[in-house]
């Protein structure tokens, strides 16, 4: 009988752990992720013109998904960046007021671009892929290389006609200076 008990109550432990994780994967991994509006622009209480300008980008890259707009606000990016790294270095080498004055910027400034970098994130991530597919050149390396090697060998030709020209320009011109030089007028 003791057996059968003991049977009966490991296969309860055996059973109680998948049922434990079942349970966990349904109730954490059925979790709602949250959402980023690409239609709401974050604020920042420093405006400057960095912050403005990477605003600005965003959102004509959330209207276009366009790569000219991705590398616009990249840009954007790098140049609130720079700032941000001027108001480090102010917070760095001042004290009092000034330094306080530069800290509150800096945290402002470093709030705005994270959101500014979740809502570009999202923006890329929901931009629809591109069906294109860019030429492929299928020559031979050999054939690229000889190519390569033909227009380069032009291009050297050219600079040699052109030189030669030159040289031989120079040289006339030289004798016409010495003949008008030495002619008796």
């Amino acid at each position: 009988m003791t057996s059968g008990l003991r049977f009966t109550f490991i296969m309860k432990k055996q059973l109680a752990l998948p049922i434990v994780l079942t349970v966990g994967l349904l109730a954490f991994g059925c979790e709602k992720k949250p959402t980023v509006d690409l239609t709401v622009k974050p604020t920042t209480a420093t405006k400057t013109f960095e912050t403005s300008r990477l605003g600005n980008a965003i959102d004509r890259y959330v209207s276009s998904h366009s790569a000219v707009d991705a590398a616009d606000a990249n840009k954007a990016f790098a140049e609130l960046d720079g700032e941000i790294a001027e108001l480090q270095e102010r917070v760095a080498k001042t004290d009092g007021d000034d330094r306080a004055e530069a800290a509150g910027k800096l945290a402002n400034l470093q709030s705005y671009r994270t959101k500014e970098q979740v809502r570009f994130s999202a923006a890329k991530a929901t931009a629809p892929m591109s069906t294109s597919t860019p030429e492929t050149d299928v020559r031979s390396g050999a054939e690229k290389v000889g190519d390569s090697l033909n227009r380069a060998a032009s291009n050297v030709g050219d600079a040699a006609k052109d030189l030669g020209h030159s040289i031989g320009q120079g040289i006339e011109n030289t004798g016409d200076k010495i003949k008008d030089a030495t002619d008796p007028k």
